[in-house]
């Protein structure tokens, strides 16, 4: 090897440095040592065999191979890029899927470092660094959200606009015009209005920004005016479909029940659309779903097919896109019926202006104009409630961003996160509370949480329980007896705590002060109209707000006083009381609260009842609750009746 540079030489020397089982080990040395072989070969390809060894070009790379194996082992523990790059320079004729992996895996690194950094100029130097990285595509959406963070630090109209025009390729551009819509929606500014259209045709926004436009440009629909109009915006699209659109937008429709059919009625309770179709949606942007002998189309407010074209399955439309599912593929739809986007293998309905998609098994999200804010890459993702949905990855949770931040999956299960941003996970087979920012505000210690209202949740351990506020500080010990069959509702309603021990209740406030004592009921339920339900010896009745019994413990079953009324039975009679205990109605079958001031009484014969106690209509054929100011009654005769509350 000092005369020449020998393949057979460095060959030998490769080996002896490559085995552990000598003074001279070293991976480094062998590397280079087998390089120098592999290159010397190549001059005069001469196999030749040395104490047993055979050297040929086939020899030598295996070699190769092993040591950069073996080496990689060693630095892949490092986590260090810069090893990595030794690794790769010394190590180029590696078989390729390590090569492959030594790359990834310092990419990983390196990416890594930018995220942390989160910076455009970080992000870009990546970019240019590593063109061809596994990470590319994450970062180059992360380089315009990025820059989409920076560039609008402010959120002023002056910002989007300068970012509009300095990055029309960048993907956060329609979040730009969605932002800048926004603004000129919530100011009703007409100006800005007016060039948003004429300058941003291609958002999409841009439909619903000619309609604000016009709506807020034309008051009284007179032929002067809308000639006006249409004088100043020559450009304004879709002029029939629109003014015809808006005109039934007046006319509101609502969905009736004829047996097993369905239909629409006006606000009159005319009938506007027979009942024929298996099932109908409310109306939503001017068009309703609607199924008939398994094929699903969308119909406007003259029972036009629109499109006409049908699918096995379809969502309302929201923000001018819908989705709908042809051939076992989801794609979205405009509102002209055109195709927009990429097919799916999944789509979920809309969850906080949110869709997550599934294609190729991998799930990811769109935002609700359909554009891609996660690349559909995780072996599954929630829906997003509260900016924040599930993630899962080689069978373990974390949780993501709408804009695109990760928390590492590290949860054996987590929860939505509530109006507070505060999760339940799980983890080592104990729960705990984490909140968006990934910070463990409760360590995984209970055998159980339940989510309760006004951010308090019920913490449960060795069938004790006791309340938490997510704020960050204890209500109470864990000391009380858990009932697992009742739901969160049961234990607080947000104001006030309910504690049992030993079939006994009383009831503490946010503060802790606990009031009654125990055992003066068996069970106490929350205030409403200024009684409180208590149970004394499996008889109900109701207290004061000092729990002093106002109406005797005699029923069998009551329910909480709800619009001054309560569902109370005593003996085979359901009962109506008002507050003052005196019974305004009674039957033999069941009585639900539909409203406010309504009643169902009855299951085969069913009657309504109003908070007098007087039956409005007796032996209904059907009731549908519109919302809880708007019932539908369909008569024995198919007359259809509104009740509004």
């Amino acid at each position: 090897m000092k005369k020449s540079n020998n393949p057979y030489s460095s060959f030998g020397l490769a080996f002896i440095y490559s085995h552990n089982n000598n003074p001279f080990y070293n991976l480094d040395s062998a590397s280079k040592y087998i390089n120098i072989s592999y290159n010397s070969y190549r001059v005069k390809r001469l196999k030749q065999i040395f104490s047993g060894f055979t050297i040929d070009s086939i020899s030598i790379l295996r070699s190769c191979d092993s040591i950069a194996w073996s080496a990689f082992q060693i630095i892949r523990k490092s986590n260090s890029a810069e090893a990595l790059d030794k690794f790769l320079l010394g190590n180029c004729l590696a078989y390729a899927d390590l090569i492959k992996q030594a790359i990834y895996l310092r990419d990983e690194i390196e990416f890594d470092k930018t995220l942390r950094i989160n910076k455009s100029d970080s992000t870009k130097q990546f970019i240019i660094t590593h063109p061809q990285s596994g990470f590319l595509s994450e970062a180059l959406l992360f380089i315009d959200r990025q820059l989409f963070d920076e560039q609008t630090k402010f959120q002023t109209e002056k910002e989007y606009l300068s970012f509009i025009k300095k990055y029309p390729d960048n993907v956060m551009l329609n979040s730009a015009y969605e932002q800048l819509y926004n603004r000129y929606q919530k100011e009703s500014n007409i100006s800005g209005l007016k060039y948003f259209v004429n300058n941003f045709y291609k958002a999409p926004q841009v439909t619903e920004a000619w309609k604000l436009l016009f709506s807020l440009s034309v008051k009284s629909f007179s032929s002067s005016e809308l000639e006006k109009f249409l004088k100043e915006h020559p450009a304004f699209p879709f002029k029939n479909s629109i003014l015809k659109e808006l005109e039934l937008n007046k006319f509101t429709l609502y969905p009736y029940q004829k047996e097993d059919s369905f239909g629409f009625v006006d606000s009159t309770g005319k009938i506007v659309i027979s009942a024929g179709y298996d099932a109908v949606t409310d109306f939503s942007e001017g068009l309703s779903v609607v199924s008939k002998n398994d094929s699903v189309f969308y119909i406007n407010k003259e029972n036009s097919n629109v499109f006409n074209r049908y699918f096995s399955d379809a969502y309302s439309f929201k923000n001018g896109i819908a989705a709908i599912k042809k051939n076992n593929k989801w794609e979205f739809i405009n509102r002209q019926g055109q195709s927009i986007g990429s097919d799916y293998d999944e789509v979920s309905e809309l969850s906080n202006n949110a869709y997550v998609i599934k294609l190729n098994n991998k799930y990811g999200a769109l935002d609700y104009f359909g554009q891609t804010i996660i690349e559909p890459r995780l072996d599954k993702l929630g829906d997003f409630k509260s900016e924040f949905a599930y993630y899962v990855e080689e069978g373990k949770y974390g949780f993501v961003s709408k804009t695109g931040y990760f928390y590492k999956a590290e949860f054996e299960w987590i929860s939505d996160f509530n109006e507070k941003n505060i999760a339940i996970l799980k983890q080592n087979n104990s729960y705990g509370l984490v909140n968006s920012q990934g910070v463990k505000i409760l360590s995984p210690q209970y055998d159980m949480i339940l989510k309760g209202e006004n951010n308090i949740f019920i913490l449960v351990k060795n069938s004790n329980y006791g309340f938490y506020n997510g704020n960050g500080c204890y209500l109470s010990q864990v000391i009380y007896d858990f009932i697992k069959e009742k739901p969160a509702e049961f234990y607080t309603n947000g104001n006030v705590l309910k504690l049992i021990k030993k079939n006994e209740t009383a009831f503490a406030d946010l503060n802790g002060r606990v009031s009654p004592d125990f055992g003066l009921y068996d069970d106490i339920g929350f205030a409403a109209n200024g009684l409180i339900r208590v149970k004394r010896k499996n008889k109900f009745g109701f207290a004061d707000k000092k729990l002093s019994v106002l109406i005797p413990l005699k029923y069998q079953q009551a329910s909480d006083f709800s619009d001054s009324l309560a569902i109370v039975k005593l003996k085979d009679k359901n009962i109506l009381i008002n507050i003052s205990g005196k019974e305004i109605y009674s039957d033999e079958e069941t009585i639900e609260k539909l409203s406010r001031h309504y009643y169902l009484a009855g299951e085969d014969e069913k009657n309504l009842i109003n908070n007098r106690g007087e039956k409005i209509f007796i032996n209904l054929k059907n009731i549908q609750k519109v919302n809880n100011r708007l019932l539908i009654v369909t008569l024995n005769n198919n007359e259809v009746r509104f009740i509004r509350d």
